[in-house]
């Protein structure tokens, strides 16, 4: 008598080869397009909270005749910040920086931490503020013990800021630049931090790098440049080193070598820009004569000189866009000549 036994096919090792073969070589095809649509996500949400924060501008505006916050004049009075120990030379305007704004539209819960954040921020030492205090926050030096406060003056808008929560981390909370809001009469561009409408006017974006030749970087007068480079159809050339060629922005949506990002504009509208000159955004050169009539693209990062400025030997003397995350304000004479540090990253 005979027993059948049925004995189950298995794989035989060619066609596990084969089968491990094409399951390869789909993930190859499938990961670049998940990590794309990955990327595109997060622009996306970038784009939605630099809107955010526009609009809570505008909304601010609506009920403070159109200005977008200045933290100088909503804490005139010194409740949230001490004031100068030497007003001459140093008074209220030093208040206006990124994080006191950022900071007193969250404590009017226009914002939350999380939305000045970039889903797309690659600098580890720029994180969302998980302690930000409404109620009487810490107001060192002030004469009231918080409960008069008009924001948490520790929300860090800067990794350089000496006012931060945890001095010593060097933790900034925000990934955003915004244009110069700077309170006195010598900033050129304080007209645009306003409700204006004005569809060329960038007010807030995600940060840039640092440019090259023929710009001149310090403290004082980061990004102010002679001309805009005519040659190269006028682009700019990213500055060596971490804060330029290699800078943490260009990771941010772009490449390894170029910039993109996400500006607000004073019309309400958020454009991904593809490049820091778009094409459509000008500015008139200094010094345009009939055969030098140059209307040039202009750069959110640089300071060109344009023909309101044609001396540039400050950042607030020009009336084109220029997008930074300012912190350590300091009014240095009775002239308004104005230093501030810009964040280079």
């Amino acid at each position: 008598m005979k027993t059948n036994v049925n004995r189950k096919a298995g794989f035989t090792l060619i066609e596990l080869l084969v089968v491990i073969a094409i399951i390869a070589l789909l993930v190859g095809i499938l990961l670049p397009a998940l990590a794309r649509a990955r990327a595109s996500a997060r622009q996306l949400t970038c784009s939605t909270r630099v809107r955010n924060i526009v609009q809570a501008c505008v909304t601010w505006a609506n009920s403070n005749k159109e200005q977008y916050p200045l933290p100088s004049i909503i804490d005139r009075n010194n409740t949230t910040l001490p004031p100068s120990a030497n007003p001459a030379t140093n008074p209220s305007p030093a208040k206006d920086n990124t994080g006191n704004i950022l900071s007193v539209l969250i404590w009017n819960q226009a914002l939350v931490p999380e939305v000045v954040v970039s889903p797309s921020e690659v600098n580890s030492s720029i994180r969302q503020d998980n302690e930000y205090k409404f109620q009487r926050p810490t107001v060192t030096g002030s004469p009231n013990d918080g409960t008069q406060a008009n924001w948490d003056p520790q929300f860090s808008g800067s990794i350089g800021d000496t006012n931060r929560r945890v001095p010593s981390a060097g933790i900034g909370n925000t990934s955003y630049a915004h244009a110069p809001a700077l309170n006195v009469r010598s900033n050129a561009r304080l007209s645009r931090w306003s409700n204006t409408f004005g569809s060329n006017e960038a007010v807030w974006g995600n940060r840039g790098p640092q440019f090259a030749s023929p710009a001149t970087y310090s403290s004082t007068t980061y990004g102010t440049a002679a001309t805009n480079p005519l040659a190269n159809n006028g682009s700019w050339t990213l500055a060596t080193g971490a804060t330029g060629a290699t800078s943490n922005t260009l990771l941010i949506h772009g490449g390894r070598q170029t910039w993109e990002g996400n500006i607000g504009y004073n019309d309400g509208r958020v454009n991904f820009e593809n490049r820091a000159d778009p094409t459509e955004i000008t500015y008139r050169r200094a010094s345009a004569t009939s055969s030098n009539n140059a209307t040039l693209p202009d750069n959110f990062f640089v300071n060109e000189l344009d023909e309101t400025n044609p001396v540039g030997t400050t950042f607030l003397s020009g009336t084109n866009n220029f997008l930074q995350i300012w912190s350590n304000v300091l009014t240095v004479s009775t002239t308004e000549t104005v230093s501030a540090t810009f964040f280079p990253d």
